[in-house]
């Protein structure tokens, strides 16, 4: 009877200690920025309505930062988190990111489709992510790749146009904010290949080949 109660007592001190370490452990969020750095431009009376579609793997759309390591394996790392679902940072990121560089496009829901203008459908999948931080000497970096489709351009499928690439940042530094910038400067590479794919209002169908 001693014995079981002396146990139970020895279990409980264990575990309080046990969670008072992980307690000690402080979280820290990250969250993505608009780059180049400059503010979103003013949107004019004529700007056409775009509805961004995006998808991350499930892999790393997650509250947790995931990194690649130097094999085929991830490391999740519990106390360093994402400010936001990944998901939806990105997507609002790229469509910051878009808006700065052209001033004739808005991105958001239904509610802002101008009467009689058809809007744009951007679907942006994003399927594969790498992320490795620096280590012995090797320079760190976060690389994407993406597909996409633009929609809605003009009356007939023709019009849609199909593209892809690859876009890859280094890590300038060794901490997690260095990995959230390496997220950023990536989807600013993207949306510079986007901003040059998305056809204007008037743009000619030639544009769109």
């Amino acid at each position: 009877m001693n014995r079981h109660a002396f146990s139970a007592g020895t279990v409980c001190v264990v575990g309080a200690l046990l969670f008072g370490g992980c307690a000690s452990q402080p979280d820290h969020f990250y969250e993505l920025a608009t780059l180049p750095g400059a503010s979103v431009k003013e949107i004019n009376s004529a700007s056409r309505s775009v509805h961004l579609s995006l998808t991350v793997p499930s892999l790393v759309d997650r509250s947790e930062i995931v990194l690649n390591d130097a094999g085929n394996g991830v490391l999740i790392y519990d106390h360093e988190r994402w400010a936001a679902p990944l998901a939806d940072q990105v997507t609002a990121t790229l469509s910051r990111d878009l808006e700065a560089r052209r001033d004739d496009l808005v991105f958001g829901d239904s509610r802002f489709v101008r009467s009689g203008t058809p809007p744009l459908h951007v679907n942006v999948d994003i399927v594969q992510v790498t992320a490795r931080r620096s280590e012995a000497g090797r320079r760190g970096e976060v690389s994407i790749v993406a597909h996409w489709h633009i929609a809605g351009a003009g009356k007939d499928a023709a019009t849609d146009q199909l593209g892809g690439a690859s876009f890859t940042a280094p890590l300038d530094g060794d901490g997690f904010a260095a990995v959230a910038q390496g997220y950023s400067q990536v989807l600013s590479q993207l949306a510079d290949a986007l901003a040059a794919a998305i056809p204007g209002a008037d743009a000619p169908r030639s544009a769109l080949r």
